[in-house]
């Protein structure tokens, strides 16, 4: 790997966990039912899982200039991403996404605000073609798609980045259940995977509804039209990856799973990182299957694996 950037644009924000207990067990740990502070955001989580697996990160987007903001910030740069395009904007409020996990590790997400955050904040003014020249990649989010002026940042950060002839990912993250999705937005959405190099999305809840179509192997190669990958990601049941010439499935590794929060993120950090090193599809998916099954035997979205335990988990 060299020393060449991945640049992530996103949203960065706190999360609070609180694990439900399980009341079929005889004894509950104290601690494991107290509400706990955890780094958070999609885009966050990937950055810090890309930061831990030794790849050299540069963060875009903004928080608010509060004190959940500044804790975010020196999150971050505590995972070692550069946060130099990392602003504070004022009169906004760093989100907050209060996590329930339940006893099965599956979890329910509340976001607040669910609207106008300060990641939503970020002005295209920051965004030039200086940025991408030394990049290796750029990884964005769909959460940053669904406002202004964030999504007309974002999308002009694509547009220079394949100018620069940097490699750009789009993690769907619909979330259809909050917000669905309107004519308007898929519009936007279809703007983004057109300039996008690998898209991920979960294959049940965002690949299959935004497509229509009656597999997940079908809408992944909708999604792919023949031009860009497309990583399905299927929970239990590890991956499906689409690209020109190459359709397969990536097997998941068997976990004893604590909470599945950021699973997805930390597999896009695992694939990014592998293809910057050179590793092909069928490797890259196995390495973002290897990076997700460390992190859903932990608490938390940051519960990431270092370089060193993802490696000696794939051999």
């Amino acid at each position: 790997m060299d020393n060449n950037p991945v640049l992530v644009l996103g949203d960065v924000n706190v999360d609070v966990v609180i694990s439900l207990r399980d009341r079929g067990r005889d004894k509950i740990q104290p601690r494991t039912e107290s509400p706990q502070l955890h780094g958070g955001g999609t885009a966050g989580n990937s950055a810090a899982a890309l930061a831990r697996l030794g790849a050299p990160v540069r963060f875009i987007g903004a928080v608010g200039d509060d004190g959940y903001g500044r804790w975010s910030v020196d999150d971050l740069q505590k995972e070692g991403v550069d946060t130099h395009y990392l602003q504070f904007a004022e009169e906004a409020f760093t989100s907050i996404v209060l996590a329930v996990i339940r006893p099965d590790g599956e979890r329910e997400l509340f976001v607040w605000p669910d609207t106008g955050g300060a990641h939503t904040r970020l002005s295209p003014d920051v965004i030039t073609l200086e940025i991408f020249r030394s990049a290796a990649w750029l990884h964005t989010t769909g959460l940053c798609l669904r406002e202004e002026p964030v999504r007309t940042a974002q999308l002009k950060a694509m547009r220079l980045a394949r100018e620069a002839g940097v490699t750009v990912s789009l993690d769907l993250n619909l979330r259809l259940e909050s917000w669905g999705l309107d004519e308007a937005i898929r519009g936007v959405f279809d703007q983004a995977i057109s300039l996008s190099d690998v898209v991920f999305g979960s294959g049940s809840d965002e690949i299959l509804p935004y497509t229509g179509l009656d597999s997940v192997q079908a809408g992944a190669e909708a999604l792919s039209a023949g031009t860009r990958t497309v990583i399905a990601r299927l929970g239990s049941e590890g991956a499906l990856a689409v690209a020109p010439g190459d359709i397969f499935t990536s097997a998941a590794f068997e976990v004893a799973v604590v909470d599945t929060l950021g699973a997805g993120d930390a597999f896009n950090g695992g694939f990014i990182c592998a293809q910057l090193e050179g590793y092909n599809l069928q490797e890259s998916v196995r390495w973002g299957n290897g990076a997700a099954a460390l992190k859903i035997g932990r608490k938390g979205a940051r519960g990431l694996p270092v370089r060193n335990e993802l490696i000696d988990f794939l051999t």
